[in-house]
């Protein structure tokens, strides 16, 4: 397949519709801008030629298939291949910007504003949560936020988990064509984007586990909620990288990830206690003390808005008062005040805090292969690895053999000291 993007402009698709504009790329696809039949769609091409790409891009439109339509959802348009053989997708064209670029000065969002909007992200996980899917790529990149509606619509379904199983049972049944989740092509892998993995999803490739389901996701709403109130990523790539670039530095990210705990977590000096509880709640290390859903966590977030009240540390339930109206709070949407303190930040200068050192590019860590153990950076790819200090960074250490020599040169001076001595 060409790695040229132009050659697919002017294509027309199954249905009717003609690709006019090249939009961007994605680790596997790229996306034009599709109109002549109907409201204009965005459309995703495969460009990735290798089984592993191919079995991501049909995972992702079956569940977007599959998926009950959602207003906080990119909604699906249909799907089919090109006369080349290169697989497509169309899905509703949003106009509007992502999360990513809000953020990206690291300024913080106002504390009402940041709720109303990320009760929204949580609400365009509902249907995905119902159906025991598990997104497993919750960034700022793959969250847009439209001009008109004030609307969040999440994206890019590629990593989906099938946690419950319930897509496999419909593969086992003939309901969906194909076995791109009864076979595991996951195994032995860390997919995600390093920066907003909850432990588990680290963790799980080393141990054979699948802890991995839905409140992994909730832990990377954390992350993301944590951001948006502070302006800071909780764990950015350069503070646990140790200055190594590539996989080398993915593997000391793990580890400084890893190494994390609970009490490492310091309530910012800017959040309420009350609403800090919320947050702490959803960046539990054990998945079973987080909210269990995006669900439950917009609800814990409205009812704050609705009472200024949180959560408690031992709350296993679902925490919304059932004297508070949770439809009502669900309906509620962001004013034009709330929105234009969100969009005024896509043009904000940046500010320090936010440049301790670039993140590498997309490109060289959304998802880490791990291959079979040969070498000690394989093994620590893979999660077999030492366990750094808790409250920093693991810091390079010195060398074995050079520790040995000093040792051997001290005991043969202190030898000759002990002969003059003697003599």
């Amino acid at each position: 397949m060409s790695n040229s993007s132009s050659r697919y402009l002017g294509a027309r698709l199954a249905n009717g519709m003609e690709l006019e504009r090249f939009l961007g790329a994605g680790k596997f696809a790229w996306v034009y801008a599709a109109g002549g039949v109907g409201e204009p769609a965005a459309v995703k091409v495969l460009f990735r030629d290798d089984t592993q790409g191919e079995r991501r891009f049909q995972r992702e439109i079956k569940v977007m298939r599959e998926l009950p339509p959602n207003a906080n959802c990119v909604g699906y348009r249909g799907h089919g291949t090109l006369p080349d053989g290169a697989p497509w997708v169309a899905m509703e064209l949003v106009d509007g910007f992502t999360l990513q670029s809000v953020l990206r000065s690291g300024r913080c969002i106002p504390e009402r504003a940041a709720c109303l909007l990320m009760a929204q992200i949580c609400d365009g996980f509902r249907e995905l949560h119902k159906l025991g899917l598990t997104h497993r790529d919750i960034t700022p990149d793959n969250i847009m936020i439209t001009h008109r509606g004030r609307q969040v619509k999440i994206m890019d379904f590629g990593l989906v988990q099938d946690s419950q199983g319930l897509l496999k049972l419909f593969e086992e049944r003939d309901v969906l064509a194909g076995h791109d989740f009864s076979d595991d092509i996951d195994a032995g892998l860390i997919a995600g984007t390093p920066e907003y993995m909850a432990p588990e999803q680290i963790t799980d490739p080393r141990r054979g586990a699948r802890r991995t389901d839905t409140t992994a996701d909730v832990y990377a709403l954390g992350v993301v909620f944590y951001q948006l109130l502070t302006g800071r990523q909780l764990f950015p790539f350069a503070a646990g990288s140790g200055g190594h670039t590539g996989r080398e530095g993915l593997a000391h990210y793990l580890n400084y990830r890893q190494a994390f705990h609970d009490e490492d977590l310091e309530p910012p000096a800017n959040i309420d206690a009350e609403l800090w509880s919320i947050v702490r709640k959803a960046l539990g290390q054990d998945p079973s003390m987080r909210q269990r859903t995006a669900s439950e966590l917009a609800d814990d977030i409205r009812f704050y808005l609705e009472t200024g009240q949180g959560v408690l540390d031992d709350d296993l339930s679902e925490t919304v008062s059932q004297v508070v109206d949770v439809a009502r709070m669900r309906s509620a949407v962001m004013t034009a005040g709330d929105f234009e303190d969100i969009r005024a930040l896509i043009d904000a200068p940046d500010i320090e805090h936010s440049r301790p050192g670039r993140l590498p590019p997309p490109s060289e860590v959304p998802t880490v292969e791990a291959p079979a153990p040969r070498s000690a950076p394989d093994l620590a790819l893979m999660g077999e690895i030492h366990h750094p200090s808790r409250h920093a960074p693991r810091s390079p250490g010195v060398p074995t053999a050079f520790v040995v020599a000093m040792v051997l040169l001290l005991i043969a001076a202190a030898m000759l000291l002990i002969i003059a001595l003697g003599t």
